[in-house]
C-alpha cells in the first residue's frame, strides 16, 4: 500500500500553479504538501513548461520525493539546465549531485545533444557549468565528442 494521492491531472496542474512564489506562503506550503504525495508516474508534471515562477518549488518537491520516485521528472529537471539563471536551475544541479553521476549523466548528455542540434552555445555553456559543478568529465559521457563540443562552445563564450 502506498501513501500516494490519487489526483486527476487537472488537480495536479491546479496545485502546481499554486507553487508560484508570488502567492502567499500558506498557498505554496499547501501545494507542496499535496504534491509531495503525488504518484511517481505524475512526477513530470511538477515542472510545467510555462510556469517559471513554480519551478523552484517543483524542484524542491522532486528533491523531497527522492529517487526513484522522481525519475519520470528527470528529463524536465535537466531541461532547467538550459539557463542556470532560471528559477530552480541551481537547485536542479544540487538534486543531480544527490543522484550521482550514474543517474545524472544520461539526462545531461541528452540535453547537450539537443543544444548541439539547436546550435545554442549559451545553452551549451550552461550545461558545461552544470557538468563542471558535478565533476562530470568527458569519459562520463557515452559520446565523448558531445562533451568536447559542449566544452569548446563554453570556452569560446568566456
Amino acid at each position: 500500500m502506498t501513501d500516494y494521492l490519487d489526483l486527476e491531472d487537472e488537480e495536479i496542474i491546479y496545485y502546481v500553479y499554486n507553487l508560484n512564489w508570488e502567492l502567499p506562503k500558506e498557498t505554496q506550503d499547501e501545494a507542496i504538501e499535496i504534491l509531495s504525495r503525488v504518484s511517481p508516474d505524475k512526477a513530470d508534471m511538477l515542472i510545467p513548461k510555462y510556469g517559471k515562477s513554480c519551478w523552484e518549488n517543483g524542484v524542491g518537491i522532486l528533491t523531497k520525493m527522492g529517487y526513484p520516485r522522481n525519475k519520470k521528472a528527470l528529463p524536465k529537471l535537466a531541461g532547467l539546465l538550459q539557463d542556470r539563471n532560471w528559477p530552480g536551475a541551481l537547485e536542479a544541479i544540487e538534486l543531480f549531485r544527490l543522484l550521482g553521476k550514474k543517474i545524472s549523466v544520461p539526462y545531461i548528455e541528452k540535453e547537450c545533444e539537443i543544444a548541439i542540434q539547436c546550435n545554442d552555445n549559451d545553452w551549451l555553456e550552461h550545461l558545461y557549468f552544470a557538468s563542471d559543478s558535478l565533476g562530470i568529465v568527458k569519459e562520463d559521457f557515452r559520446n565523448p565528442e558531445a562533451y568536447q563540443f559542449m566544452k569548446k562552445a563554453a570556452e569560446e563564450l568566456y
